[in-house]
């Protein structure tokens, strides 16, 4: 057994690094990596490191600490061994700017995205294979002290769906990339407008348990057609059903407006048969994490308007009972009022 960094690094990294081949090699089978909490720098270190053709990335934040300097100076170092960097980043966060006029200087081909729409993603794709994506934005907070939840998978069509999703955002960020859904092996890929109904769908459709782990949800009595209020109420008639449903929201120590969104949340869903509970208050859980059945959902998406409405945002549903297991785990670690630690070893064998 290796321990879980190795499995991590083993995961995008073993095609990269083994010999070429006399004769055509099979394609290797799809792999599916959960990543949480303080596992996301390493991990994310790792596939930069061994990139060898190309790096694409979309994110919300480039917080310039000590933390994400490491992502910079290992974003540098890949386009100095040749590699193809270019990054979009949200022009909504102040210091994002300075952070592009780093990234340019290093010869790194890095823009801003439009005033007109928000782009909430958390999204990393390596060499048209490797793809990170999940909660965690590159903060230092983000990366060393949340709760957050992550996906590291090896899969050329995943890689090639997420190719298209940065091109199409990279010309135009204020238009929706008009791609459909893809099912591939073990996942669904859902960007942008796809999510509700794809998770509404599922909550409709459940049968034992849904188990959701969010950092905002924003339930408005004002606007009952919402469709954040459409998935909360979703979740009540589930437990109506007879469907164990439970729920875990942020609690802030510091920032009062999450603190209302999810008290509002939480005031719909008492007495409905949903069990909710608040999450530590000291630490931020940013996860956006979904479980529902046998299924597990891992994206960039909070509930409220912008996400569901306007934002880019992507997210996967997953089915992999390795990975449902995990992330169930997790899940049971943050009910239990537990800080989260990582099993001391991994759980394939490379």
């Amino acid at each position: 057994m290796v321990r879980r960094t190795g499995v991590i690094l083993w995961a995008c990294a073993s095609v990269l690094l083994a010999a070429e081949p006399r004769t055509p090699a099979p394609a290797p089978a799809q792999e599916i990596v959960p990543v949480v909490n303080a596992e996301y720098l390493p991990a994310l270190l790792a596939i930069i490191g061994r990139a060898r053709t190309g790096i694409d990335f979309i994110q919300l934040m480039f917080h310039y600490d000590p933390a994400v300097r490491q992502v910079q100076d290992a974003l540098r170092e890949a386009h100095g061994r040749g590699v193809r960097v270019r990054g979009l980043i949200d022009d909504g966060i102040g210091f994002n700017a300075t952070s592009v006029k780093y990234l340019r200087e290093f010869g790194i081909d890095a823009k801003l995205d439009t005033p007109e729409k928000m782009t909430h993603n958390k999204l990393f794709i390596v060499d048209g294979e490797c793809v990170l994506l999940g909660s965690s934005n590159l903060s230092r907070n983000s990366m060393e002290r949340n709760n957050e939840t992550n996906v590291l998978i090896r899969d050329r069509a995943v890689g090639g769906f997420f190719g298209r999703y940065f091109e199409r955002l990279w010309e135009d960020s204020a238009r929706e990339p008009g791609l459909e859904p893809l099912a591939v092996g073990a996942l669904r890929i859902v960007t942008n407008r796809d999510f509700f109904p794809e998770v509404h769908r599922l909550f409709s459709e459940a049968k034992d348990s849904i188990e959701v782990l969010m950092y905002g949800v924003n339930y408005s009595p004002g606007s009952p057609d919402s469709k954040a209020n459409r998935l909360v109420d979703a979740l009540a008639d589930a437990a109506r059903r007879k469907v164990k449903v439970r729920v875990m929201l942020d609690k802030s120590d510091y920032n009062e407006a999450i603190n209302e969104v999810n008290r509002r949340t939480r005031e719909r869903l008492d007495g409905s048969g949903v069990e909710v509970r608040w999450d530590d208050e000291h630490v931020t859980t940013h996860a956006k994490l979904l479980i529902v059945d046998g299924l597990v959902v891992i994206g960039s998406y909070n509930w409220g308007y912008d996400a569901l409405e306007r934002r880019n945002e992507c997210a996967v549903v997953i089915r992999d009972d390795s990975v449902r297991r995990f992330f169930s785990d997790y899940f049971t670690t943050l009910w239990e009022g537990r800080r989260w630690r990582p099993p001391a070893e991994g759980r394939a064998e490379p």
